[in-house]
């Protein structure tokens, strides 16, 4: 389960594992980690891990002259969801 400028990083010596996604351009850089335990499992966090490579992706087709600016509105966007046992209490008392 590899892609490119996405790494698994696991370390014995601290609690952290999850991916890191890490992007390069024009002497800028990008990187965010995505915990399996923020996620909810492995699978769940390289998906995120993923999903927002793609979307960089995407934003830096659409401005390829601008990759500081495409990093500054994705780190400002911080996306971070709820952790997995707070979205079922919710999803449960919404469906009330």
């Amino acid at each position: 389960m590899t892609q490119r400028n996405i790494t698994r990083y696991t370390y014995e010596t601290t609690s952290f594992q999850g991916w890191r996604l890490s992007i390069c351009r024009k002497w800028n850089q990008f990187t965010k980690y995505f915990s399996d335990r923020q996620y909810g499992s492995e699978e769940a966090a390289f998906k995120a891990a993923l999903e927002m490579r793609d979307r960089i992706f995407d934003a830096l087709r659409e401005t390829p002259e601008d990759p500081r600016g495409v990093f500054e509105r994705f780190k400002a966007a911080a996306e971070v969801p709820a952790p997995a046992a707070a979205t079922v209490e919710t999803a449960k008392s919404q469906a009330s």
